[in-house]
């Protein structure tokens, strides 16, 4: 018999799914403007990434991601499709930027993802680009 309960980043609505944020000491427009251009980019994307990120752009990394940007609200929230490598399980991911008093929150919320072992790859994957952030802010 079982419990019924379902395991942790399981959802109804998203399939599996990880969220992973941080807050920092910089001004919210500053953070969205750092975390779509180089060096910031590079640390969750690609050092060559170079792209506007508005509704519709895509981009493919040399190792193999590609994004198709799906919706962008300037200094708020961008949505984009995520495929690690091609003919594989496509996700979303959402990065925000939340006000926090005289800080700012980075969130990256990552849903759709194939099963709980692509969870949590991508949930330590997220915690590593925060880490370097922080390390880089």
């Amino acid at each position: 018999m079982t419990s019924g309960k379902k395991p942790v980043g399981l959802t109804t609505s998203q399939g599996w799914e990880t969220g992973i944020r941080r807050t920092f000491a910089i001004a919210p427009m500053e953070a969205w403007e750092k975390l779509f251009t180089q060096p910031i980019l590079g640390l969750w994307l690609d050092n060559n990434a170079n792209i506007p990120f508005e509704k519709g752009d895509s981009y493919t990394t040399r190792s193999g991601i590609t994004i198709h940007v799906a919706s962008v609200t300037t200094g708020k929230v961008i949505r984009m499709k995520w495929q690690q490598a091609p003919g594989t399980n496509t996700s979303t991911l959402q990065i925000r930027v939340i006000p926090a008093k005289e800080k700012t929150v980075i969130a990256f919320h990552h849903e759709w993802l194939k099963d709980g072992e692509e969870r949590l790859k991508m949930n330590d994957y997220w915690k590593k680009v925060l880490d370097k952030i922080s390390e880089t802010i």
